[in-house]
């Protein structure tokens, strides 16, 4: 049952400023979305931020939008504060990336997702982009840290984690994105740090919970992560509505082939008189 209790929505576009007075203030909730559908339900129910990115970026690429579906969602969501990711190999350099980065910031988006990237982060806060760094647990760079484990378990790495917070934070980045760090260390470096911190399954200290759509509507393909949580099973309903198309086809190929389809109030009637007139006149064609 839908529970319409906590619910508040914007009537104005959030923005950088409104994020940096909401820190340790209020907490927000960020989702990432994939469609346009995904964006007015996002819309519907008033979350302060949304995600979302360019095939490539994300898992379920197959399925992510491309950069004019992106603008729909944008429309489609007005007032949450959304930022937007590409695959490194897309804006590979910092001339690219600015482009890109001037590109989204034209069409309504907020900020751009900038991965591990200080340095470009650092050369876009300077022209005035809004930047999202990562630390903990970066599936791109999961080599480096063991693989999709978590990480910051131990007094060294969470201090390494501590530092790459403190790098986005001098190169001049909005908001970090913590990824499966223990939700102790991440509450502590929250508090530390200016930058507005997003929990991508690193506890409920930080200032963002930040979940995947698709965890939430079950369409991720393979395993959910422990940190999300599937409220709807949306691939067993595709499958669902899938089967109901079938079967509504076989119905109506059924139908044409047994006479029950067209029906009497499926077809244009005809004046008895005018169509005899008619069949007179056709006999009556060579």
């Amino acid at each position: 049952m839908l529970n319409c209790q906590i619910k508040i929505k914007y009537e104005k576009k959030i923005t950088v400023k409104d994020l940096r007075n909401f820190k340790s203030k209020k907490k927000l909730v960020c989702i990432l979305i994939k469609n346009k559908d995904e964006a007015l339900a996002a819309d519907k129910v008033g979350f302060e931020m949304l995600a979302t990115g360019l095939a490539g970026k994300y898992k379920n690429d197959d399925d992510h939008p491309n950069f004019d579906e992106l603008i729909k969602m944008r429309e489609a969501a007005p007032t949450a504060f959304m930022h937007c990711g590409a695959p490194d190999s897309f804006i590979p350099t910092i001339d690219e990336a600015k482009k890109f980065s001037f590109k989204i910031l034209e069409h309504g988006f907020d900020m751009l997702y900038c991965n591990t990237r200080f340095d470009l982060i650092r050369e876009l806060y300077k022209e005035g982009v809004p930047c999202l760094g990562h630390v903990g647990l970066v599936p791109p760079k999961r080599t480096w840290t063991g693989g999709f484990v978590a990480v910051g378990k131990t007094a060294d790495e969470a201090m390494m984690v501590y530092d790459q917070c403190l790098k986005i934070q001098d190169a001049g980045g909005v908001a970090i994105e913590m990824e499966c760090v223990p939700y102790k260390i991440a509450e502590a470096i929250s508090k530390k740090v200016d930058p507005i911190v997003m929990s991508m399954g690193s506890g409920p200290g930080c200032d963002v919970e930040y979940v995947f759509g698709c965890d939430i509507l079950g369409t991720t393909k393979g395993r959910i992560p422990r940190h999300a949580k599937k409220y709807r099973d949306f691939i067993e309903e595709f499958a669902r509505l899938q089967q109901e198309r079938e079967n509504a086809f076989q119905e109506f190929y059924n139908d044409v082939h047994s006479g029950a389809f067209p029906e009497k109030k499926n077809v244009v009637e005809i004046n008895e008189k005018e169509l005899d007139t008619f069949l007179n006149n056709l006999e009556k064609r060579v």
